[in-house]
């Protein structure tokens, strides 16, 4: 047998096991019985270096060498040795099961490069990337003479992933660059894409045939860019072109435009990718390196860094004077050395490296490194090179440095290194500060007051203060956060780990508050805060710094506060009690009052309508506009009642601001001047769209807080136009508003001060109503004051496009001849005027006081009614709308008119689910008119 195996004498530590391994065991047999060309497959694999892997039989029979090894993980080496390879690589199977079924079935070889086959290594699934080929190992008994596979591999993990991150770079450098990348047709003729830096002024793509010439090249650069161009195209080679540009700042500028041809494989020219770079600067820092030589001379030898320039084969050309301090020797001697023979023997391989670096990127290259300096001490600095080729300029070289012109054109400037070596002293002095600071914080950490604890990602804890000895009586400190959790309170447990379970997934703070075991068996409340600290380059958090803070006072000091929240929140509900009786009490005396206020209202219009003598026609207009004042302090009790109910609604139209103004100066004059004040509202001649009702309560309201709250002086009504809006303003001489109180005054309840004396509280309608409304009309208000200089509160209004125009009459008296209505209500007085009023309209009217009364009329009417107007609120709990229900089951387009004194916000919302027309009392007889004529169109008659 020994001489049967001699075959694996050689071959490392695999060769080694497969002597050693049982293959009675296996779908391969004995090594005596394998087929000569399996072992002349497996001595060939176990005689190389490079990774190798054969799948051998039916089965499938996985054998590898040491190279191969290397990628397995533990969990597989050397255990799939001999194992079939779906048992041996079942994660990967899928994706290489019909690759090698396709070799055994005798199919043609297979090649993959950068191919991901995913393996499960070091007790975890990994993506793994190869580059293989699969080929038979021909075995003339077998199946198709295709004994195994032979699997020549090689991982290339790393260079994937490594050209990815590079691809991922340039993608980010091309966004983050100034420069301009393009692309361009074979041709040059057409720019196809354009992105990057936007120093050009026009970085939009260019249409049409050589479009983008015209666009980016200066017309005197045009014919010289065309025959580069031309010349490129010819040869297939690089082009590299300098030319004048418009710059996006407006000035002239030059840019470096480089492109190289993307060749197919037949050699023709695809594209072209190239990139454009703003080299204004460079061309201007030519033009003034020719007029301040003197200059930068000075700076080179005055500046605070180390600074010289190295020879491509490393000898200093050039130092200043810093240079020489840091390395302690004269220029002269400096200058006949090389940078090797300054540098510590252990840098210079990495010295050396940086310039080949330096000079094959042309990137500024940095290093750490130590300088031998003449008595034997060392300097630790920072060494940045940068290559800077030669520009062929004449008359570049700085006067005095001894540098003779070697570069492309005679006088110009060699290629070289520019050196820039800093001294490391501070920064190592920094890095022993930072040590030292390590120590304070743990110095810190054990003696405040909360307990310091700091874990990696996984949750071990890595650092934990001394408190945690002083709080738990001398208790052990815990490894993990599980072991921590052990002295929190059961019940706080859960929430505490979920909340840590859900940072440490987001990576966002963790806070939570958990009660923890003191030594003494009793628990306290912490609030628990840890921050994690994250890998600089933005991944996972990699630990966690965190505190927690003994809050039990603060526990017990919520708990007081939240008793008296309560309190407050009792206090409040009483407080809207009461308001609710007040606005139903404001409800009930509203209503009793619009009774007389209608019936004196429905007479006065039809007064109006009489032939009058001049001298009676002058007493009933003041006695009209008293009553149009009283309905509009109605009007304010039901609008908020209406509020209460949710049921207000802006009706927007033009009106005339004055007509409003002037109502409302005649009444309240006559306030102000028994509270010896002066109002004074200026005529306004605007004319605004909006709600008049609502408008009229705002300044209602405002007006009599003006009044209110103002001792002497006067109150003045100011109007202005303002981009679109009409401003108007309640300006008073009162007390003032004190500033910690300005932004509570809409507020529901609050009240600022007492009202000067003598002077009543009015209808408490108070200014939340008046935010209430404003938020319905969708009016900005505005407040000003000053404590002791009074108030200025101002609405602002949309301007009307153009003057409101006359509201059309329905009609003169009698314009409803013809037709006939019923009216329904159960106070006499106001029964009569509506009775009256109408008949003044033309109806022929039927009035009834009750429901049965209505039913009555209709039965023994000889045709149908065109109107039925109804009270909602009869005696003995009856409503209108059950007369207006019996009228329209006789003629269903009967027109309806529900008249309601309610103000009680349950009452409004009733009436207003009638779905009827509403009108409230007092009613004015032309908007009555106006509704009648609106719900009876011309010519339709029962």
């Amino acid at each position: 047998m020994h001489d049967r195996l001699e075959w694996l004498r050689n071959g490392g530590g695999m060769a080694g096991r497969i002597r050693a391994h049982d293959w009675s065991r296996t779908s391969l047999g004995p090594v005596g019985s394998w087929p000569q060309s399996l072992r002349t497959a497996v001595g060939i694999m176990l005689s190389t270096r490079h990774p190798v892997f054969i799948f051998w039989g039916p089965a499938h029979a996985c054998l590898y060498n040491d190279a191969y090894a290397a990628s397995l993980g533990p969990e597989k080496h050397p255990a799939i040795l001999g194992m079939p390879g779906r048992d041996a690589f079942p994660e990967a199977w899928p994706l290489i099961g019909p690759q090698i079924d396709q070799v055994m079935g005798g199919g043609e070889p297979t090649w993959h490069e950068d191919h991901l086959i995913p393996i499960t290594r070091y007790g975890r699934r990994e993506d793994v990337y190869w580059t293989y080929s699969y080929g038979p190992i021909d075995e003339p008994g077998a199946p198709n003479g295709v004994g195994g596979v032979l699997v020549l591999c090689t991982e290339t993990t790393r260079s994937v992933v490594a050209r990815r991150v590079s691809e991922e770079r340039f993608r980010v450098l091309a966004e983050a660059s100034s420069q301009v990348f393009f692309r361009m047709s074979p041709d040059w003729s057409e720019l196809r894409q354009l992105s990057g830096g936007g120093f050009l002024a026009d970085t939009r793509e260019p249409s049409g045939n050589w479009g983008w010439m015209d666009a980016y090249i200066h017309p005197e650069d045009r014919e010289r860019g065309r025959a580069a161009i031309d010349e490129a195209i010819r040869t297939r080679s690089p082009l590299e072109l300098e030319h004048r540009v418009r710059r996006a700042d407006g000035t002239l500028g030059w840019t470096l435009s480089r492109a190289v041809p993307i060749l197919d494989a037949e050699g023709r020219i695809t594209e072209w990718f190239g990139a454009a770079s703003d080299v204004t600067a460079r061309r201007n820092a030519k033009e003034a390196l020719r007029r301040s030589e003197a200059r930068l001379a000075a700076i080179f030898t005055r500046a605070a860094v180390g600074l010289s320039e190295v020879a491509p084969d490393g000898r200093f050309l050039r130092v200043n004077d810093e240079l020489c301090r840091l390395l302690g020797r004269p220029r002269e001697e400096l200058l006949g050395l090389k940078v090797t023979d300054v540098t510590h023997p252990d840098d210079v391989p990495a010295s050396l490296a940086s310039m080949e670096r330096a000079l094959r990127t042309v990137e500024t290259v940095s290093l750490d490194k130590r300088y031998r300096r003449p008595d034997g001490s060392l300097l630790w600095a920072n060494s940045s090179l940068t290559f800077i080729e030669g520009d062929g300029i004449e008359g570049t070289g700085i006067e005095g440095t001894g540098i003779a012109g070697s570069g492309e054109g005679q006088g110009g400037m060699e290629s070289r290194f520019l050196a820039v070596t800093v001294d490391l002293t501070a920064r190592r002095e920094a890095e022993a500060a930072l040590r030292e600071s390590e120590a304070r914080f743990r110095l810190m950490a054990e003696v405040v007051p909360p307990i310091i604890w700091i874990t990696d990602a996984e949750g071990r804890v890595e650092f934990l203060s001394r408190k945690w000895e002083d709080y738990t009586g001398g208790a052990e400190r815990p490894a993990t956060v599980d072991a921590f959790a052990e002295r929190i309170h059961p019940d706080d447990v859960a929430p505490t780990m979920e909340r840590f379970d859900e940072a440490r997934r987001t990576g966002g703070t963790f806070i939570t508050e958990h009660r923890l075991r003191a030594g003494d068996g009793g628990y306290r409340w912490f609030l628990v805060r840890g921050e994690p600290y994250g890998d600089p380059g933005g991944g996972q958090p990699l630990r966690w710094f965190g505190a927690s803070v003994d809050i039990d006072g603060l526990k017990e000091a919520e708990a007081s506060l939240r008793a008296s929240n309560e309190e407050a929140e009792r206090a409040r509900a009483e407080a809207e009690a009461a308001n609710a009786a007040k606005t139903r009490f404001l409800g009930a005396v509203s209503h009793d009052l619009r009774q007389p206020v209608q019936a004196a209202k429905l007479f006065i219009g039809i007064m109006k309508q009489q032939p009058l003598d001049p001298a009676v026609r002058d007493l009933l207009n003041p006695l009209a506009d008293s009553i149009a004042n009283l309905s509009g302090m109605l009007e304010g009790l039901l609008q908020g009642a209406r509020l209460e109910a949710g049921l207000m609604q802006a009706k927007i139209r033009e009106f005339e601001l004055d007509d409003l103004l002037h109502r409302l100066h005649g009444e309240f004059e006559v306030v102000a001047r028994k509270s010896r004040l002066r109002l004074w509202v200026p005529p306004a001649r605007w004319t605004v769209s909006s709600d008049p009702l609502l408008v009229e309560l705002i300044l209602r309201n405002l007006l009599s807080n003006a009044i209110k709250f103002t001792e002497e002086g006067g109150v003045t009504v100011e109007t202005r136009e303002q981009d679109g809006m009409v401003e108007v303003s309640v300006i008073d001489t009162g007390r003032g508003i004190p500033a910690d109180q300005i932004g509570r005054v809409f507020e529901e309840y609050h009240q600022v001060g007492e009202a000067a004396v003598g002077r009543d509280r009015g209808f408490g309608i108070g200014l939340s109503t008046v935010r209430r409304v404003a938020d319905v009309l969708g009016a900005a208000l505005e407040i000003r004051s000053e404590p002791g200089r009074g108030s200025t509160f101002t609405v602002r209004l949309p301007l009307a496009r153009q003057a409101a125009a006359e509201t059309p009459e329905a009609g003169a008296p009698g314009a409803f001849a013809g037709r006939s209505a019923i009216v329904i209500d159960d106070e006499p007085l106001i029964l009569k005027g509506m009775e009256l009023t109408l008949r003044a309209m033309g109806f022929e009217v039927h009035a009834a006081s009750t429901v049965g009364e209505a039913a009555s009329l209709l039965d023994g009417l000889n045709r149908n009614p065109d109107a039925v107007v109804a009270d909602y609120g009869l005696a003995r709990g009856e409503v209108g709308t059950d007369a207006i229900a019996l009228a329209r089951r006789r003629n269903p387009a009967v027109a309806a008119v529900l008249v309601t004194g309610e103000t009680a916000p349950e009452r409004l919302a009733e009436a207003r689910r009638s779905g009827y027309s509403l009108l409230h009392k007092p009613v004015d007889p032309d908007r009555l008119r106006d509704l009648l004529a609106a719900l009876m169109p011309a010519g339709r008659l029962s």
